[in-house]
């Protein structure tokens, strides 16, 4: 069952039981009023009865005082009772209790006015039940029988008797002490009490008719308690059931969701909620699960295509060291720079730059003597050691023919020193290749020449291409290094020219050298 019918069903209760307190709270404070009236219309009947009584008692105090003292405002105060207790008069606000106590006491207390309503019609409307009435009615009719006793008393005072008729037309001397014997007598007394009886019996019948009334409600209260607290505790079932149907399908669910979330971002890519069920979060979570997984697959697809990236990025770029390597084994790392950057037929001229040229002596019928491969490992060992020198120096090696090499100051960045960067490098090669003969047991020199002049530069071909240098400086230069005797470092005059003053240089003399005729020419001894 869905969870939004589940919610819905127990809501529906929790409000209908909310609705049912509502009502029985309703229901017991009605019954609470109820016994309320019950015990207010106890006290009003009592308050009716105790002023029939009191009413009786002051006529029989007001009859006797004027029986025995002649007072007519005794008189008066006698039948202003009766003309209230008849609704004849108005009747004074709060006239119950001590009213006549005070007025016979002359405290002139003025006492508002009410509407004149009789004892009876306070009666009926009191609501009392037919017995009730009757006992009340007989209690009035009793008092009034009495009323009649003490009006011939007092006017027997007055010396009028009554003439059968009820009427007092009969005149004579007052009998003070026949008035006296009818207030006091026997007779008089009886009739007192038959006024008590029923009211006794009054308040006997309201007493028991206000205790089964009061029981009655009690007990109904008693069975709304009861409904109350059976209603509270199904609402409180229901709320438990709520609660705990709100923590087991949705806080829980959502918390395992929020976890494997977390998870998830924290790298776990194969955290599941695994949330069973066939409610709203369990499809939610399946769906969640199902794009876990299906996020946890792309990233793998996405890493093993990075990894491959990767690798080949790591191919491409070692092959590319090695194609620069390469390159800048074949040229000079700016013109490689600049070939990189798409620059095509580059050539340049310079007007300072210092040529060598150096080669092995005796090389062709060593290399008669030797297997190829010895060859080979010679001159890979003899030219490792030179093109070391030239990165020391700063000069950059152009070629090797055969056992010959040539190398250039001055290109391709333009230098003022080139001259003595080449006679240092050229007497560090002579010392080199020394050391290397007495490593290896064999007798090695070098024949070397070098000139300085004005070339062009440039790059040849255009699938094996070559860094090359054209001009008479690479003429005059290799002329030099042919002429030259074994271990020697011979020099043209321009570069003598340029070194005169750091280095010593011994006279060769004049060569014919082929191309340009006689040229005086030096050798280079030493750096002073």
């Amino acid at each position: 069952m869905r969870i939004k019918h589940i919610l819905l069903l127990l809501l529906a209760a929790q409000l209908g039981l909310v609705g049912w307190l509502i009502g029985l709270a309703v229901a017991m404070q009605r019954t609470q009023l109820r016994a309320e009236e019950t015990e207010i219309r106890r006290f009003t009947s009592y308050q009716l009865a105790d002023e029939l009584r009191q009413s009786s008692d002051d006529l029989t105090r007001f009859a006797r005082t004027y029986v025995a003292t002649g007072d007519d405002r005794y008189e008066e105060f006698f039948h202003d009772i009766l003309a209230i207790r008849d609704g004849e008069a108005p009747r004074p606000q709060g006239y119950e209790g001590i009213y006549w106590d005070l007025i016979v006491a002359g405290l002139g207390k003025e006492w508002p006015e009410g509407k004149p309503q009789s004892l009876r019609g306070r009666m009926l409307d009191a609501g009392f039940t037919n017995a009730e009435f009757d006992k009340l009615t007989e209690a009035q009719n009793q008092s009034d029988a009495l009323v009649r006793l003490e009006d011939v008393a007092m006017n027997a005072v007055k010396g009028r008797f009554d003439d059968g008729t009820g009427t007092f037309t009969i005149t004579g001397p007052p009998d003070q002490s026949k008035a006296i014997e009818l207030v006091y007598g026997d007779q008089y007394n009886q009739a007192k009490a038959r006024i008590m009886e029923p009211l006794g019996e009054f308040m006997t019948m309201i007493d028991r008719r206000t205790l089964n009334e009061v029981a009655s409600l009690n007990e109904t209260e008693k069975w709304l308690k009861l409904i109350d607290i059976i209603v509270a505790c199904f609402l409180l079932v229901t709320t438990l059931l709520s609660v705990l149907l709100i923590r087991a399908r949705l806080l829980r669910p959502i918390e395992i969701l929020a976890n494997i979330a977390n998870q998830i971002a924290a790298g776990d890519r194969a955290a599941r909620s695994n949330i069973q069920g066939k409610d709203e979060l369990a499809t939610f979570a399946a769906t969640f699960d199902a794009m876990a997984e299906s996020v946890e697959r792309h990233v793998t697809e996405v890493e093993s295509a990075r990894e491959t990236l990767q690798e080949q990025a790591e191919s491409l770029e070692a092959e590319r060291h090695r194609s620069e390597k390469l390159l800048l084994n074949v040229l000079p790392a700016a013109i490689a720079d600049r070939l990189k950057d798409g620059e095509h037929n580059i050539a340049e001229s310079y007007p300072e730059v210092t040529v060598l040229f150096s080669d092995i002596v005796g090389f062709t019928a060593m290399s008669q003597q030797i297997g190829a491969k010895q060859v080979v490992d010679m001159l890979n060992d003899v030219f490792g050691l030179l093109d070391k020198l030239a990165i020391k120096h700063g000069i950059e090696k152009i070629k090797t023919i055969g056992d010959c090499y040539m190398v250039v100051a001055g290109i391709p960045d333009r230098c003022p020193t080139h001259a003595q960067q080449i006679a240092d490098f050229a007497m560090d090669m002579q010392q080199t290749l020394a050391e290397y003969s007495e490593r290896s047991g064999r007798t090695l020199s070098m024949r070397t020449g070098m000139h300085t002049g004005t070339v062009v530069a440039g790059i040849v071909g255009s699938s094996k291409f070559a860094y090359d240098l054209w001009g008479d400086v690479v003429n005059v230069a290799s002329r030099m290094e042919s002429t030259s005797e074994p271990g020697r470092i011979q020099a043209s005059d321009s570069v003598r020219v340029r070194l005169a003053d750091d280095y010593d240089f011994e006279p060769r003399g004049d060569i014919d050298i082929k191309g340009k005729g006689i040229m005086h020419t030096w050798y280079l001894i030493g750096k002073r």
